[in-house]
Order: C-alpha cells, then sequence, then structure tokens
C-alpha cells in the first residue's frame, strides 16, 4: 500500500499529451473494475427464470447496491447531464473531452460482445501494461472463487482507489488542465468508494469468507496479489510517461 501512496505516477503527468496516454491505459482498468463486480453479482445475484430467494439476501442487497451506482449513475448538469451513464461511459466521455484515443477501448468492446472475455483480452489493440493487469482478473474468474473475486474487488479496487484517485486529482487541480469530466469522475469515486463502496465491499469479503480458515488465507493471498499487480501497472504506465517525456524533450532540442 505504500509503494502506491508515494508512487510517482500522478507527478510524471505534466501536460495534456501524458493525461491522454494515462487514460488510454487506464481505460482498461475501469472496463476491468466491471468484469469483477458483474462476475461478483453472476455469483450472489444471477439473473435466473423461475426465480428463487438467495440464500444470502444481504450479499443480493449489497451487490445491487454497488451495482446502482456504479452502472447507472447521474452525469451532472453540468456537464451535459442529467442523465444516466454507467462510470466506465462517463470515463470514456472524459477522453473524449481532452482527445483521448478510445478506438483501442471500442474495439475491444466490441470484440467482446462476439468472442468473449478471454479472447478479447489477446486484442493487438490493449496496451501491454493493461493486458498485465487485466489478464489475472481474467484468471481469478476463471477460478470461479467467490470470496477471491470479492477480495479483488475490495482490496484491489474499491479500497484503493480513493487515495490512488486523490493524488491524481490534485495533479490535474494543480496543473489547471481543462478536464471537468475526469475531475468530475475522480471525485465522484473518492466519495463513493471512500465513504460507502469501500466498506459495503469488505462487508462482502468477510461474510463470503465467514470462519473458514482457507476461504480466509486465500483472501490475504489474493489481497496481496491485486496490491502487487497495481503497483506493476502503475510502473508500467509512469515509465510510459517518462519515456514520453523524454522523446517530447529530446524534440525540443532538436
Amino acid at each position: 500500500m505504500l509503494q502506491l501512496h508515494r508512487h510517482p505516477l500522478p507527478q510524471a503527468i505534466e501536460n495534456m499529451e501524458q493525461l491522454r496516454l494515462f487514460m488510454e491505459h487506464h481505460v482498461f482498468a475501469v472496463w476491468d473494475f466491471m468484469l469483477l463486480l458483474k462476475s461478483l453479482q453472476q455469483h450472489i445475484a444471477p439473473a435466473s427464470v423461475p426465480w428463487t430467494p438467495s440464500r444470502q439476501p444481504q450479499l443480493v442487497g449489497l451487490i445491487n447496491s454497488l451495482l446502482a451506482e456504479e452502472e447507472c449513475d447521474y452525469l451532472p448538469a453540468e456537464l451535459g447531464g442529467p442523465r444516466q451513464l454507467s462510470h466506465f461511459e462517463i470515463y470514456r466521455l472524459s477522453m473524449l473531452e481532452v482527445g483521448a484515443d478510445t478506438g483501442p477501448i471500442d474495439a475491444v468492446l466490441d470484440h467482446s460482445k462476439q468472442h468473449g472475455l478471454a479472447s478479447s483480452l489477446q486484442h493487438p489493440a490493449i496496451p501491454e501494461p493493461s493486458r498485465r493487469f487485466l489478464l489475472t482478473t481474467q484468471e481469478l474468474i476463471d477460478r470461479q472463487e467467490i470470496h477471491a473475486l470479492a477480495a479483488a474487488f475490495a482490496y484491489g479496487r474499491e479500497r484503493l482507489v480513493p487515495d490512488l484517485f486523490s493524488h491524481l486529482l490534485d495533479r490535474l487541480r494543480f496543473l489547471a488542465l481543462p478536464c471537468p469530466m475526469l475531475i468530475w469522475y475522480l471525485q465522484r469515486h473518492i466519495d463513493l468508494d471512500g465513504e460507502s463502496h469501500g466498506p459495503l465491499a469488505e462487508s462482502m469479503v468477510l461474510a463470503l469468507a465467514g470462519a473458514d480458515h482457507s476461504a480466509q488465507s486465500r483472501v490475504d493471498e489474493v489481497r496481496a496479489q491485486v496490491i502487487s499487480d497495481r503497483v506493476r501497472f502503475w510502473d508500467a504506465i509512469h515509465h510510459r510517461l517518462m519515456m514520453s517525456g523524454h522523446q517530447a524533450s529530446q524534440l525540443v532540442v532538436v
């Protein structure tokens, strides 16, 4: 956690070009977030007919509460609302606002509709750091250990986001870059995840693992893994940002 708290990535963003580069990588993590959340929904509150009562109705309430805001939040009037959009769609709009390329993520989503997740993660449009990050999620989804999925979601996403996004938001405000939709998106996640979504996600892990020592051990293992994966992801994007800055400085000198 300390490596992420002090990570140099936000400070490496110095201009709009580097912000675009960051977002073109990070949008795949935004999609990854929804992959985990929807996988949890399939286990906890599957859409099935005929319907039967859940054995864990409190978890159904938790997952539906999370989904209600992640899949259909309200965009404010000053940003083109009021209208309901998923947080992923809002992030994509924020990419368009700053001129970032949405072609790769759009191509991968289109491919996934016809060919599924495993095939879509091999799509050549995915930046390699983003692909490595996504592959861990695919592995967790394939293993179908619900407590492990919940741990990845809680400790690798919901509990990390407020701190990660706070540093990024501070940087964007310091630079005064024109990206109001992204700033709204970051602040919205800081508020939601810090105040409600993070605690809800963690309570879901505790309910699923229960007193099972094997499940608790697996939760601890996944928690360490997903934090390590996030550090590697941030490291790789940081490296690309630094390379882009170095190349730009060489062009100026020439």
